[in-house]
């Protein structure tokens, strides 16, 4: 599927193996930490866990674009899907569907059939109630009240926000009347709302063994997404939202509001628009859409969030993706049977006729001219470009790991060399470096001790001096900045407070990792690399500050935004009279100064975690130097103390110079292939 990310995997655990081969002829490496750590690595890198999030609107063909890109057909097309559920599809050794229910209920299939008649009990749209939003009211009515009595403001307030939803255009009253016959139908059995579908295959593909497909419940008009897709958006590698590309009205905004949303804002991986359906279309009309969707996000712009790239756009048709794989296995004869009966039964689409015709009747032809019409291999060029960038880095990383301990080898074995020599010579002399190694091991450390200061000092210093400290008052005054231009009038005030509030938690969460990682190269630089990263334990901030404790908080100040005002009642005898009325003013202003509280804390605790951060980490940097210290006076001594001829030294310097001569080459190709990815991501 993704091959050059496939190769570029290949390569570089080949290297790894070779490297092995290299590292089990030196002595004492078994027991070195960088070498149980790369170990560790290589396993994640085989592995290979790729996560695709796939989203868009009611009606934009994800189920079928799924199984085309999966190769297999796994959700059923045949019924109008309206799961409230996300979707969880990854490989195991058998076809198996497991659901959890809204009441906590477990249930499992097995098998085709099986798995087949649960999605279209479980998951198949109502005729009855196919014009309205289901997804929405499900998750936040039906689910979230469960057997609670549901107030006539919450529905009203529900109704309201699905009014962009209303695509078949029903008149206003019955669009209100349906959802609420739904909502009355439908919450007494609430417990068999579906909320989660985890569904393992077979795949024979082993390239899609790694990859977890996350189908996630439609998009609304807006552009919103659950709580519970919105935590799968923010771990995905990529994400691909689904719709016609025409068939809608092109100005619609769903796309532009879930590029914009606070979900994917947060979201720092690919972003894909699909574009689906594009074979039924003439390439003029496709360019002209797809020209048009460029237009309105390849260009976007919105606070510090950029639109996607042109080359995130693509135009792809899934059942001539669906069509390439159901002919691939068949032979040019079985083809022209199912072409027969394909015509006879008058389901041969257009573009189907229009590539048997230009292949001319020829297989291989015939599989071209589909893939054409699918357009899925630029979805996996794009995969590469995006999508993967994570997995290439994480490969560039693991080169740079094998290459320092390439460099570690090779620097030992000279010294060794060395050693070796100096010993038929003169084993008195070694006698000497043996002492001298261990003063000038000493004088490193008592060195070192005084930069751990001075880095621990630099970065975790006084309240106001220290690096961490200057840094998490910068980035609280930016916030600050950005929130006194709010004006705090009306719903949208309190809207924009909301996002810049999301995305400065999540600046905050940025500046603890990107100081966490300075820290950590500032060692690197100035004391000594360190084997085994793992062992310091980096911290990730986690606020207490989600839509829930927004919610919380506006719900609490808002009987508090309340003041008094007179007004005047009667004509002739006027009397002044006095009532408490909600002020919005009031009330933003309430709500601004519970978050800067709320924002406040978080700042603190991220200092806080810093400074602690900073002392474990020089911690084990003093460690890591002490360990090599320890090696390297052990390796003396047991030169030092060998009963060796000098036959026998000639044979063991022979083979450690043979050893060193083959790792320069082995190097040369690993810095080529890290700079070949590099430039790839």
């Amino acid at each position: 599927m993704i091959t050059s990310y496939k190769k570029a995997k290949e390569d570089v655990l080949n290297c790894y193996n070779e490297f092995l081969q290299v590292a089990n002829q030196v002595h004492g490496i078994k027991d070195d930490r960088s070498l149980q750590s790369l170990a560790t690595q290589a396993e994640k890198i085989k592995e290979d866990k790729f996560c695709l999030m796939i989203a868009g609107e009611a009606k934009s063909g994800k189920s079928t674009f799924i199984n085309a890109y999966l190769g297999v057909e796994i959700l059923p097309m045949d019924v109008r899907q309206c799961t409230s559920s996300v979707v969880e599809i990854r490989y195991g050794k058998e076809f198996v569907l497991h659901a959890t229910f809204a009441d906590g209920r477990e249930q499992e299939c097995r098998g085709n059939e099986s798995i087949k008649e649960f999605l279209a009990a479980n998951a198949a749209l109502d005729d009855e109630y196919r014009d309205i939003p289901i997804t929405t009211i499900n998750n936040e009515i039906i689910v979230k009240y469960k057997e609670k009595k549901i107030s006539e403001e919450i529905i009203r307030d529900l109704i309201k926000g699905v009014e962009r939803e209303n695509i078949h255009r029903l008149p206003q009253d019955e669009y209100e009347k349906r959802i609420r016959t739904y909502i009355r139908m439908k919450q007494p059995s609430w417990m068999d709302v579906v909320v989660k579908i985890d569904i393992q295959y077979p795949f024979e593909d082993k390239e899609m063994r790694g990859v977890r497909i996350i189908d996630s419940p439609g998009v609304n008009a807006a552009g919103k997404v659950g709580d519970i897709t919105a935590t799968y958006i923010e771990s995905a590698d990529a994400i691909m939202f689904l719709r016609p590309i025409t068939g809608v009205a092109i100005e619609a905004e769903s796309f532009k509001e879930f590029l914009e949303s606070k979900s994917v804002d947060r979201n720092k991986n690919a972003m894909f628009l699909i574009l689906t359906r594009a074979a039924a279309e003439s390439d003029e009309t496709i360019d002209r859409a797809y020209e048009e969707f460029v237009k309105m996000f390849g260009v976007q712009k919105m606070d510090s969030r950029h639109g996607i790239v042109k080359e995130q756009i693509i135009p792809v048709d899934s059942k001539a993706e669906l069509y390439h794989n159901l002919f691939l296995n068949m032979s040019t004869e079985e083809i022209k049977g199912r072409m027969k009966t394909l015509n006879a039964e008058k389901r041969a689409e257009p573009f189907l006729k229009a590539a048997w015709f230009d292949a001319d009747g020829e297989k291989d032809a015939f599989l071209r001219e589909l893939k054409k019409y699918s357009n899925f291999d630029v979805i996996d060029q794009s995969l590469n470009r995006f999508g993967r960038k994570a997995q290439f880095l994480a490969l560039s990383e693991f080169l740079g790991r094998v290459l320092k301990m390439y460099a570690k080898i090779a620097a030992n074995l000279r010294e060794e060399i060395e050693n070796y020599k100096l010993k038929a010579k003169n084993p008195a002399k070694l006698a000497v470096k043996v002492e001298e190694t261990k003063a000038a091991l000493t004088d490193i450390e008592n060195k070192m001790n005084e930069t751990v200061d001075n880095i621990a000092a630099k970065y975790a210093g006084s309240k106001t001096n220290g690096i961490i400290a200057k840094t998490a008052e910068k980035v609280m005054n930016a916030y600050l900045e950005e929130i006194e231009c709010i004006e705090g009038e009306g719903d949208s005030s309190l809207d924009k407070l909301e996002k810049i509030s999301y995305c400065q938690v999540d600046k905050f969460v940025e500046f603890e990792d990107d100081l966490q990682k300075k820290v950590v190269a500032e060692c690197n630089e100035a004391l000594v690399a360190l084997s085994d990263k793992n062992s310091i334990e980096f911290v990730t901030l986690e606020p207490d500050f989600s839509k829930e404790v927004v919610d919380e908080i506006k719900t609490s100040m808002r009987d508090e935004a309340k003041e008094t005002e007179s007004y005047t009642e009667g004509v002739t005898f006027k009397k002044t009279r006095y009532r408490s009325v909600f002020s919005q003013h009031k009330f933003y202003h309430l709500v601004k100064n519970s978050i800067l509280e709320r924002m406040d804390g978080i700042k603190q605790q991220a200092v806080k975690d810093l400074r602690s951060f900073v002392q474990h980490t020089v911690i084990a940097y003093t460690k890591e130097l002490a360990r090599n210290a320890d090696a390297k006076r052990d390796e003396l001594t047991r030169i030092k103390k060998e009963k060796r001829t000098a036959d026998e030294i000639a044979v063991i310097l022979k083979g450690l110079n043979e050893l060193l001569a083959a790792i320069n080459p082995k190097e040369t190709f690993v810095k080529e292939l890290k700079g070949g990815i590099d430039g790839n991501v």
